[in-house]
């Protein structure tokens, strides 16, 4: 939509701190995720995964998380160049849940997000049934799959939809 055009236009890339909440292990982090960050360091960015501190359905956790940053980085250039000059890193958002309720995140992600001028939301807790109608004061990536019926429903979509809202 216009947000994004607007946000483009200001200049190449704006964004110089993110903090992305992470969701589901596996192909969501790996194929998904990873690649994100990897792409948003390579452009200059700082970027924090934030992670669940332990496990919930089949999150990641941010003691998962952490290996699995430096597994890449050994393969993978540009990722090794961020974790190495301190520019990509993992911390533990203090959750437990699926959801996210970001005035009761952990310290170190409170510390994380000091100053981001992007924030990602993944999942469908965390940016579809909590986050999805929350106003910013940064920009927002709201990244989600609708996987319950009655969320459709209340959304007025199909199960199965994808969410990707911004602004």
């Amino acid at each position: 939509g216009t947000g994004m055009k607007k946000t483009a236009a200001r200049r190449p890339f704006p964004h110089k701190k993110c903090v992305m909440f992470v969701d589901n292990a596996g192909a969501d982090v790996v194929l998904g995720m990873l690649p994100l960050a990897r792409e948003l360091t390579r452009r200059g960015c700082d970027v924090t995964l934030a992670a669940n501190e332990t496990p919930s359905i089949n999150d990641i956790t941010a003691r998962e998380l952490t290996p699995l940053i430096r597994r890449v980085a050994e393969f993978d250039p540009a990722t090794r160049a961020a974790v190495e000059e301190g520019r990509l890193r993992a911390v533990s958002s203090g959750s437990d849940l699926p959801v996210i309720d970001l005035t009761k995140i952990s310290p170190a992600a409170a510390t994380a997000a000091a100053g981001a001028d992007l924030i990602v939301l993944e999942g469908m807790g965390r940016a579809i049934e909590t986050n999805l109608n929350a106003r910013f004061t940064v920009d927002v990536l709201k990244l989600g799959m609708v996987k319950h019926p009655e969320v459709a429903t209340c959304l007025g979509g199909t199960l199965y939809d994808c969410v990707c809202k911004f602004g």
